[in-house]
């Protein structure tokens, strides 16, 4: 018999240890992996807590979430510029548009613990052994995803691909694009930032500022 408390840290440690071999460290609720390239994230979402006809049951799955060095570098070059302290690469955060969407369903669909309801106040011990056979390919999916995320120019390929785009997706693009330098499709995203910003353009003319800075590819 287990209560819920007790089945969640036991299937977070699980999880944990599942990350380690891709380089993932911390605890429960998050687990980052940091390298040149950027922050790798694995989390797990907020418990949630229902009751259905008197029963309680309990949801939660993982979450991803990437943050490339280019992205990091822009964003310490503006607060150099504010007069604001740099931001250290494991408290990184953003740009937060790609996440785990582009998954198949089975992999996001949240997790399901019921009361047992020969045992008053603990899990079913059937949905523990469901949600730990399905722990490693889940782990497996949203590690390698985040990993994946943090290549640049994957990321930008998936924002491009985006069949609708904010005004937060172009902001992303056009970072992304302005640490090559001056382009043409950085002139486009920068245009279609600035025709989704309603107050004057500061962040698309920090935007080309800082790629004029930056060495062209060729």
């Amino acid at each position: 018999m287990v209560k819920p408390e007790s089945a969640l840290r036991r299937l977070m440690r699980e999880t944990g240890k599942l990350l380690e071999p891709y380089g993932f460290e911390g605890a429960d609720p998050t687990w980052t992996r940091i390298q040149d390239s950027g922050i790798a994230t694995v989390g797990r979402t907020r418990l949630l807590r229902t009751w259905t006809a008197g029963e309680q049951v309990l949801r939660f799955g993982l979450t991803l979430s990437a943050t490339p060095a280019p992205w990091w570098t822009f964003c310490n070059w503006r607060n150099t510029r504010l007069g604001l302290p740099a931001i250290p690469l494991e408290k990184a955060t953003g740009p937060a548009q790609l996440t785990d969407s582009a998954l198949p369903a089975p992999m996001t669909t949240l997790w399901t613990m019921h009361a047992d309801p020969t045992t008053p106040g603990h899990i079913a011990p059937s949905d523990i052994d469901r949600i730990r056979t399905d722990l490693p390919r889940r782990v497996h999916t949203y590690a390698r995803r985040s990993l994946r995320l943090l290549n640049p120019d994957h990321h930008l390929e998936e924002l491009l691909a985006l069949p609708e785009k904010t005004r937060a997706t172009w902001e992303a693009i056009a970072i992304l694009l302005a640490a090559q330098g001056p382009t043409p499709d950085l002139d486009n995203a920068l245009t279609h930032l600035t025709d989704l910003t309603p107050e004057p353009p500061t962040l698309a003319e920090e935007i080309h500022t800082y790629a004029q800075s930056r060495p062209a590819m060729v």
